[in-house]
């Protein structure tokens, strides 16, 4: 398979059928509308149309309101939410069902509102809490709150740092009035509650004298009994809140039967952003409008059919150069997993090569390679097919637990050839558990003959690195430029056969010729002689570039000699307790720990060879991905009607 071929799509419709064909574009799922800002830069296409509006800010608030009332099911209501979500099939009239969608809708509001009042009661328990709080010191005052006068007297409640010692503050109050009393009413570690009594008339010499301890004036309105009474009331508020706040709850909780059906309808909403998101690109006129996009070739019958059922112009075209043309890599089902690890680098250009295909063995077989070990392996295997079959996983997804599957295959049958079961885990409970020794049948033990696996990594990347300059010649010749391409490689061919050569046979005379072979062809390019020969006397650095790219593939052999190593040392560890119970523990802890950091590792590493050490070869990036008007659900899968 290889980059899908695509067709520019012009289309002129009439306005009164606009939601109608956008359904339409939904269901083909194969158009993605292009923004045709370049029509409005021309005087007559601006004389005509102008940029449609949409609704995506509506629909966006409707999704924001059947999100949160989705978020408070899960937390009022006890709904729970899986990593993984199974899948339910549903048809395109079900997803759009209106009545049941605004059924739905009206019970997200109802139980936001719910949510509001949630909220307000919550600050008003904390205010009353906050209230209940700063009473509590004033327990033991056994005096009306608000009351701060008699007749001819004046009540204060302060409070000042507790540092000051009573017997100063005493004194302070006694110098300014002898008529005047004060009394603590609590302390804590941080301030002194002070209850001052004083004549009306000394009230204000009273506090002066009392400014240099940091005296504080506390005033309590609306408290007609005492701290204690107080206290009282505001605990039976507070529990009249906590009983309003319990029944909002349940009454949210009544609803989540319906929250698989606002699964379906949060799906829909999505379908429908899209929609809007789409519908801006239009161009609008008074009684029609005009869009344009791409599509694949292959889905043209389709499209066309669909394109049938309404009053509207349309045409198909071929890119033109300098057009942008998003790019579909379309593969098989074996390969398309392989379009996570492509799509981390970057999309081919829409003139390049789809690297899929390409990438494939040596990727699945350098992941095995490195991990190789058959017990890691099947745990991969198993795991990944349990969580494709049980939940279908889509998109990003999707493609990480079908490529697990491949992985754990090659990781298991490369663990086989050397002889790894969780390490030499078979030969030390063998040992230790039953009095005899055991070993895996191995081919090559990297442990034993680590430079056999060495080499052999570098004959792999040798072969993987000329592969890509085979792919280069044929791009050339794709393109036109056949003797470039054959220039741009052969010679770096006859240099390395060169150094063989010279190796094998000690003669110089190989790498002599593949030197001149470079210097002649490598600066062609350049406008003069000099040039010439310059740039192909400094094309010899690039030897140091290739001798890196070689080398890099050593990492396939540290790869698995790290997996090999930790996964023995774990299996030693798990023996020294010399307990059945902690040889279990230490060895399901370890593995997982060793199954987990290489798992990572060993597929960035792999993935690191194809982009660097292969993708330099011939790849051309930059592309666009293709985007179309398409169902984008996240817990059901839309069964289309071809027949609607």
């Amino acid at each position: 398979m290889s980059i899908a071929k695509m067709k520019r799509l012009r289309l002129i419709a009439l306005n009164d059928q606009k939601e109608d064909l956008l359904a339409g574009l939904l269901h083909v799922g194969c158009v993605e509308v292009s923004e045709a800002e370049d029509k409005l830069t021309d005087p007559e296409w601006a004389a005509l149309v102008k940029k449609d509006e949409a609704s995506v800010l509506d629909v966006r608030a409707r999704i924001n309101a059947l999100g949160s009332a989705m978020e408070a099911l899960k937390k009022y209501g006890g709904v729970k939410s899986a990593l993984f979500e199974i899948r339910s099939e549903i048809s395109e009239e079900a997803l759009f069902d209106e009545a049941l969608y605004q059924k739905e809708m009206e019970s997200a509001d109802k139980i936001n509102d719910l949510v509001r009042e949630i909220a307000q009661n919550y600050s008003k328990e904390n205010r009353l809490s906050g209230i209940r709080a700063g009473l509590v010191p004033w327990k033991a005052a056994d005096w009306p709150m608000d009351q701060e006068s008699t007749a001819a007297t004046d009540i204060t409640f302060g409070t000042c740092p507790v540092k000051n010692l009573m017997e100063d503050l005493t004194a302070a109050v006694e110098a300014a009035a002898p008529e005047a009393a004060i009394a603590r009413i609590h302390e804590d570690r941080e301030l002194k509650y002070l209850m001052i009594i004083t004549h009306k008339s000394v009230t204000e010499a009273v506090l002066e004298a009392l400014r240099p301890f940091a005296f504080s004036h506390a005033h309590f309105k609306d408290m007609p009994g005492t701290a204690a009474e107080e206290i009282q009331k505001l605990d039976i508020s507070l529990a009249a809140l906590k009983e309003e706040r319990a029944k909002l709850e349940q009454e949210i909780a009544s609803y989540k039967d319906e929250y698989g059906v606002m699964k379906i309808c949060m799906d829909r909403l999505t379908a429908d952003v899209d929609k809007e998101y789409t519908h801006e690109k239009f161009l609008k006129g008074d009684s029609v409008f005009y869009a344009e996009g791409w599509f694949p070739e292959n889905r043209m019958e389709k499209l066309t059919k669909e394109l049938e059922k309404f009053t509207c112009a349309y045409e198909y075209a071929d890119p033109q150069e300098g057009d942008t043309v998003p790019v579909l890599c379309e593969n098989s089902k074996l390969v398309t997993p392989m379009h996570m690890v492509t799509e981390m680098y970057s999309l081919p250009a829409y003139d390049g090569v789809d690297p899929n295909p390409l990438i494939f063995p040596f990727f699945v077989f350098y992941f095995g390679f490195m991990f190789a070990d058959m017990g890691y392996g099947l745990i991969i295997l198993l795991v990944s097919l349990f969580i494709t079959k049980k939940f279908k996983p889509k998109g990003t997804m999707g493609y990480m637990f079908n490529l697990g599957i491949l992985l754990g295959i090659s990781t298991t049958i490369c663990g086989f050839f050397i002889g790894s079961f969780f390490g030499d885990a078979v030969t030390v409970i063998s040992e230790t558990f039953m009095g005899q020794t055991r070993e895996l049948w191995a081919l090559i033990n990297p442990l034993k003959d680590p430079m056999t696996v060495l080499y052999f990594g570098i004959i792999l990347g040798i072969i993987q690195m000329v592969f890509g300059q085979c792919i280069k010649i044929w791009m050339g010749f794709r393109d036109g430029n056949g003797l470039d391409a054959v220039l741009d490689v052969v010679p770096w061919w006859i240099l390395f056969i060169g150094i063989g050569l010279t190796v094998a046979f000690g003669s110089p005379i190989p790498v002599i010729i593949g030197a001149l072979a470079l210097i002649c062809t490598q600066g062609r390019h350049n406008p003069t002689i000099p040039g010439k020969i310059f740039g192909g006397v400094a094309s010899l650095y690039d030897i140091t570039s290739w001798l890196g790219d070689v080398l890099s593939y050593a990492r396939l052999m540290a790869l698995m000699l790290a997996t090999t190593v930790i996964a023995n040392v774990v299996n030693i560890l798990a023996t020294l307790p010399g307990s059945i119970i902690a040889f279990i523990v230490i060895f399901v802890v370890g593995h997982i720990f060793n199954l987990g950091i290489n798992l990572i590792g060993t597929y960035v590493h792999a993935a690191r060879l194809q982009y660097l050490e292969f993708f330099g070869k011939f790849y051309k990036d930059g592309g666009v991905p293709f985007k179309p008007l398409a169902y984008n659900t996240k817990y059901v899968d839309v069964v289309e009607d071809e027949n609607a």
